[in-house]
Formats: structure tokens, C-alpha cells, sequence
């Protein structure tokens, strides 16, 4: 009897140690009820250095901020690249030839041959552009390669009288070479000669870039670029007038051309669509006549 008196004394304050061991290794009731907060935390002992009371925490800041301002559009002159190092390069086209007629029913699948000289050309890289009466230039990357007259005009058929090719070499930016002997033009009819809309013996204006679309950071450095014929820019004299219109330009941007050489570049600019216009001006700052000394092309940014 006094034996089995000791056994049930030493059992019972074994029992919440067991239900403690079965807690911690994983055997606690899931839907206990949480335990209790722990107590406050005493006062921190006044002194200099004892953190500022609580304070009502400050309202979050505002869903939407007004987004600081873009900077404004530049249109500024920069730097020509250096010359090609001699033997200086060279376009001419050999046909159409000067003056050349061209039957209507024959003038899409008429030839166009080029003569490049001293112009390493390779897809993506320096090439030549090629222009058909003011439109936008197609590029050239194989001089060699068959090309019809409908290449560049599309579904387009070219209307009977006068038209103009221009031709000459490029950078793999699309910066025009402007050394002697790089740009060619020349003349031919459609059907039959008759009067002229451009004297190709007079100065002319032939706009370049900008072009297209530009997307991500093509967008943030855009060339502004020409070839010129028959012409010397100087102050006060024949200049080439450069205006842009589009997203964040109030009116009017606007530079003038007064030396040949350097291209012109446009930066900040937004998402939207630009004008871009080029005007081959006088000294009584009036364009020159030819529907090639006045041009505008529309282009896209999308960053």
C-alpha cells in the first residue's frame, strides 16, 4: 500500500512537463486559444538621450505626385564626322542617263545602275541613299544589286514629264559624306520632255534626315541632315532654315543652316509625332524656287 502511494506522488508533476515535451515536438492543438500579450514594457528612464515620445504617424503621401517637367526639345548644330580618308568617295548613276526618256509602259521595270567608288557598303553599315524626286530616301547596301525604278516608287506609277534621282554615300549613322564628287544628280522624263518643276542646275536642297519611326534610344539623339547642290551657305546669304513642330514645342523650334558640313541633332524629345521642315532660303530669307528647296517630313517617337 505505501509503495503504491509513492508511484501516483512521483507521477503527478510529471504530467504538464509531458504535455510540454508533446508541444515541442509537434503534437500542440492547432485550435488553442493564442497566448497571452506579454506584459508592458517598463518606462525608459528619463535622461538627454531617451527617444522622443510616440507621435501620430504621418499621413501617407499622396496617390499621384505631379511628375517633374521634361526637359525642353534642342534642336542644336553638333560635329560633322571626320572625311573619308583618301581616295575620297564617289557616286555617279549611270542610268538613267541625263535627259534620258523613258516610255511610260517601261519606266517600272526600268533599271537603275549606280557607279560607288571608294565606299565600302555592308548591310547595316555605310550605305547609299537613294532619293527619287524629294521622296524619302531608300537605302542602298549593295550597289551591285538589280534595282527597278518601281523599287522606289511602290505601288506609285511616275506620272509623265520631268523626275530627279539623287545619290550619295552614307555612314552607318546616316550621316551624309559631303566631299567632292559624293552626291549625284541627275535628270529624266517620263514619256516625253517638257517643262521643268526644278532646274537641277540651280541650288537645291536635298533632305536627308530625320526619317521613320524611332523607338527606345533612337528616340534620344535624332540626326537632322542634308545634302546641297549648286549652293554655298554663309551668313546673311543662301542658309538653310530648319523648323520642328510636335509634343513640347510651343509654336515653333527653329535653327538655321549658314555653313555646310556639320548635321544638326534634336533631343528630348517626347513620345508623338514631330515636323521636321527644311527650307533652302535667300538672303532676303525667301525660299528658292524648286519643290525640292522646301520640304517637311513627319516622324514618330516612341521611347
Amino acid at each position: 500500500m505505501n509503495k503504491t502511494k509513492k508511484v501516483l506522488w512521483f507521477a503527478a508533476p510529471l504530467a504538464p512537463m509531458v504535455l510540454a515535451i508533446a508541444a515541442a515536438c509537434g503534437g500542440a492543438n492547432d485550435n488553442l486559444p493564442p497566448p497571452p500579450p506579454p506584459p508592458p514594457a517598463p518606462p525608459a528612464a528619463e535622461s538627454s538621450s531617451a527617444a522622443p515620445a510616440p507621435t501620430a504617424s504621418a499621413p501617407p503621401p499622396a496617390a499621384s505626385q505631379a511628375a517633374p517637367p521634361p526637359p525642353p526639345v534642342q534642336l542644336t548644330q553638333g560635329i560633322a564626322s571626320p572625311d573619308p580618308a583618301p581616295p575620297l568617295p564617289t557616286v555617279k548613276i549611270v542610268a538613267p542617263a541625263k535627259d534620258q526618256v523613258i516610255a511610260a509602259d517601261k519606266s517600272a521595270d526600268f533599271a537603275i545602275k549606280l557607279d560607288v567608288k571608294n565606299w565600302k557598303t555592308a548591310q547595316g553599315d555605310a550605305h547609299v541613299h537613294l532619293i527619287l524626286d524629294d521622296k524619302p530616301y531608300k537605302p542602298i547596301y549593295d550597289p551591285k544589286a538589280p534595282l527597278k525604278l518601281s523599287d522606289l516608287t511602290g505601288a506609285d506609277t511616275l506620272a509623265p514629264g520631268q523626275h530627279i534621282l539623287v545619290a550619295f554615300p552614307s555612314r552607318a549613322n546616316h550621316e551624309s559624306v559631303k566631299t567632292k564628287g559624293a552626291v549625284a544628280v541627275t535628270e529624266f522624263w517620263i514619256g516625253k520632255k517638257g517643262d521643268k518643276a526644278q532646274d537641277v542646275a540651280k541650288p537645291l536642297v536635298v533632305y536627308s534626315r530625320p526619317k521613320g519611326e524611332y523607338k527606345g534610344d533612337m528616340a534620344n539623339h535624332v540626326l537632322v541632315d542634308f545634302q546641297l547642290v549648286n549652293d554655298t551657305l554663309a551668313a546673311d546669304k543662301d542658309h538653310v532654315h530648319i523648323t520642328v513642330s510636335g509634343p513640347g514645342i510651343d509654336g515653333e523650334k527653329s535653327a538655321d543652316a549658314t555653313s555646310f558640313g556639320a548635321p544638326f541633332y534634336l533631343d528630348n524629345l517626347q513620345d508623338g509625332s514631330y515636323d521636321i521642315k527644311l527650307d533652302l532660303l535667300g538672303a532676303d530669307g525667301k525660299p528658292l524656287p524648286g519643290p525640292w528647296n522646301s520640304t517637311k517630313r513627319t516622324i514618330t517617337i516612341a521611347h
